[in-house]
């Protein structure tokens, strides 16, 4: 009976057209060009769960958020499904359902999946390491540096300008007082 079972290709629709051996470190297609040196990391994030200090994995692979068990009852919340008051940036609070559930990786408290992510308004972006939140507000994601420099400095046009697609224009650049004392 077994010598009568068809071959995996056999299954395959299309004829393969090419085969791509993928070496450590290697990056095809659009990560190749856009971020070559960058290394992608789990996506960690500081937050608080009902005002105690909580790691969380934004993971887009999972369909539904878990607390850790353990620490759900550190916090006296009930098992099985259950409310909770969730800080992230600091200042933004949602109060969301989660599951509590058993054997969550130690390195993190919660997992946050796509039917929290979605609904809160958070994109991902894996190669600079941060995640954006409602209203464009970015937070680097934990164990990432920083996007920027310390040296970075805003400066101020103190004039609202609109520029077309491709089109420049010239500024005299404006320090603030306290950037000067700092030159």
């Amino acid at each position: 009976m077994v010598a009568s079972l068809r071959p995996v290709d056999a299954y395959q629709r299309f004829e393969a057209t090419m085969t791509l051996d993928l070496q450590p470190g290697e990056s095809r297609g659009y990560w190749k060009h856009h971020v070559p040196d960058k290394h992608f990391k789990q996506a960690k994030a500081n937050s608080k769960i009902n005002n105690v200090r909580a790691v969380a994995l934004l993971d887009t692979g999972s369909e539904v958020s878990i607390i850790d068990a353990t620490f759900a009852r550190k916090l006296y919340i009930a098992t099985g499904r259950t409310r909770i008051k969730l800080t992230l940036a600091g200042s933004l609070v949602y109060l969301y359902d989660v599951w509590v559930g058993d054997d969550l990786p130690p390195d993190y408290q919660v997992i946050l999946g796509m039917d929290f992510m979605v609904p809160a308004g958070i994109r991902l972006d894996l190669g600079d390491g941060f995640m954006c939140l409602p209203d464009e507000i970015r937070v680097n994601l934990r164990g990432r540096r920083r996007i920027f420099s310390d040296k970075v400095r805003p400066v101020y046009v103190g004039e609202h300008l609109t520029l077309k697609v491709a089109e420049s224009m010239e500024l005299p650049l404006q320090i603030r007082g306290s950037d000067k004392e700092k030159l």
